[in-house]
């Protein structure tokens, strides 16, 4: 028997976005996530394509696609897609910045795929997030538990552009040569006694200053550790220049060397300044004496950045 459901077991990465957001948390925008029990019917049905609820995110409604994908080799894939439910009706294009997630059950844990799409009445969905099928039947992946997956999505920033808008619009990526990752590192103190935002001081890399923020198990974000990147420089930005960041954050582990790091591609901008995970890590798995996570109440987190380079659009 085929079921859906729509499983929010956390919140994912958060941003704070100035064209606009879901407003829930301080205007922060959240994942949305489409469980399906029974996914051994829709591999068997082959062709068949399955859409989640409709789900609202920076102001737009959006839904979740899903199908199997044919390669000319004879390849098989899942492929999950962002579709858009206003485009058509609202003779509009949206340009949307997004990410795709699928979890792993087993391990806490999601693969994701970031997009950046424009959306409109002759294409209504975004790129294709492909998986391979024989990927679902590795014991080991947690990718599909109990015939059950659990499928996500984030909507980043997302705004409508008109007609005319588009014909006089110019939108430039300028990539600097110099990637030379920065590497900072901090001891936040006294961790769990904590039930404010910690910061650390300030540090430069590609030109900007950053600093790294601890959420410890603080109301808004209640049973995680959140960490976050925070660009100092954000609010001198211009209103529509983005500064293209890859990051990676990491939480030591002092015992073990089994450290906890996450990594990925963002756009910081005057209104996106604060940008990371609010489910880095459960405060169980912090607090976990197995774990060298958190010792004599101290945590110590690690930030590589490298500033790609701006993106502007005239």
């Amino acid at each position: 028997m085929l079921g859906f459901c729509f499983w929010h077991p956390f919140h994912k990465k958060v941003i704070d976005s100035k064209e606009g957001g879901e407003k829930k948390a301080g205007g922060r925008t959240y994942a949305f996530w489409w469980a399906i029990d029974g996914f051994s019917t829709i591999v068997n049905r082959g062709a068949d394509t399955y859409y989640s609820r409709s789900f609202t995110a920076c102001d737009f409604n959006w839904k979740l696609r899903l199908g199997l994908v044919l390669e000319e080799d004879g390849e098989k894939y899942v492929g999950l897609y962002l579709s858009n439910d206003d485009a058509a009706s609202k003779g509009s294009e949206i340009k949307a910045i997004y990410r795709l997630f699928i979890c792993d059950q087993l391990h806490g844990e999601h693969i994701q795929k970031e997009g950046k799409d424009y959306f409109h009445s002759k294409s209504l969905d975004g790129c294709c997030f492909k998986v391979a099928l024989n990927k679902f039947d590795s014991s080991k992946s947690g990718l599909l538990v109990n015939d059950r997956c659990v499928f996500g999505a984030q909507v980043l920033q997302a705004f409508a552009i008109s007609k005319s808008d588009k014909e006089g619009m110019n939108e430039s990526l300028s990539l600097n040569k110099d990637l030379t990752p920065r590497i900072y590192t901090w001891v936040f103190k006294d961790v769990s006694k904590s039930n404010v935002i910690l910061q650390s001081e300030a540090f430069a890399a590609g030109g900007y200053n950053w600093r790294i923020s601890l959420y410890p198990n603080v109301s808004t974000y209640k049973d995680f550790l959140g960490v976050f990147l925070v660009m100092d420089d954000a609010g001198s930005l211009a209103s529509k220049t983005s500064v293209y960041v890859e990051l990676s954050l990491c939480l030591l582990d002092l015992d073990n060397a089994k450290h906890r790091k996450l990594t990925g591609k963002v756009l910081f901008s005057s209104g996106s300044s604060s940008l990371g995970w609010n489910d880095f890590l459960s405060w169980k798995e912090v607090q976990d004496p197995s774990r060298g996570f958190l010792r004599n109440d101290i945590c110590i987190v690690e930030a590589t950045v490298v500033v790609l380079g701006v993106n502007t659009i005239a």
